[in-house]
């Protein structure tokens, strides 16, 4: 009778530990979960490598474009003062200087 007790007081865990089929499955899966966490953390790893690339040279490419728009708005701020002041020559010809 007391082993009845004893064995209806072990929990189903209890009784997955005594057996060793049991901790050899246990093993196996904590050995398959652990290989799969490690498969995925080198994934995600990668995965950050690419993107922290990706990222450096995509800020790369926008000081570039930052670049050329300061050089391009120059350019234009320069042909813009160049065509006032043609502007301005043409009104002092046809009017004379006393106009504008």
């Amino acid at each position: 009778m007391e082993d009845e007790k004893a064995i209806v007081a072990r929990s189903p865990t209890e009784e997955a530990l005594a057996n060793p089929e049991a901790q050899s499955q246990i093993s196996g899966l904590l050995i398959d979960t652990w290989q799969q966490v490690q498969e995925a953390i080198q994934s995600m790893v990668k995965m950050t490598s690419e993107i922290e690339q990706s990222s450096a040279e995509i800020m790369e490419e926008i000081e570039k474009c930052k670049e050329s728009v300061d050089v391009r708005s120059k350019v234009l701020e320069q042909e813009k003062e160049n065509l006032q002041k043609a502007a301005i020559a043409v009104l002092h010809i046809f009017n004379g200087p006393e106009a504008i």
